[in-house]
């Protein structure tokens, strides 16, 4: 079964300051850094491969907590995993996928608006249980 990567990102230190995570990026460009309020919704597509910064998607979820809904389109199950920031998150294509904010959160996602306009097919989670039945 193709399902997302859930990673926590590695704790490099910590002491009285704070905490410092690593990091790993091969992609460059213009990103998108997203806060979500609690409650809300993002995503409710899935990404065919057009772009390759899709090809998988992958986000860095910084601070909050969100719930990742998703379900191979070959499937009728919608699975959900809690991510707990710091979490490095990569959606492989043809994964339906809908990110709920549990708590006010911030993330980056490692495309640009662009990448998101080729590659994004909008399908509302009604619609997408709908066509399973």
């Amino acid at each position: 079964m193709t399902q997302p990567d859930i990673q926590p990102m590695p704790l490099a230190g910590e002491d009285d300051r704070g905490s410092n995570y690593l990091w790993e990026c091969f992609r460059t460009g213009t990103f998108i850094l997203c806060y979500r309020n609690a409650g809300s919704s993002s995503g409710q597509h899935y990404h065919q491969g057009n772009s390759d910064y899709k090809n998988p998607e992958i986000m860095y979820l910084l601070s909050g907590t969100a719930e990742l809904h998703w379900c191979p389109l070959n499937e009728s199950e919608i699975r959900m995993d809690i991510v707990k920031a710091p979490a490095r998150v990569e959606i492989p294509i043809n994964i339906w996928h809908q990110l709920i904010a549990v708590t006010d959160c911030s993330f980056i996602e490692l495309n640009t608006m662009d990448d998101v306009m080729i590659d994004s097919v909008r399908v509302w989670r009604e619609d997408f249980l709908a066509g399973k039945r």
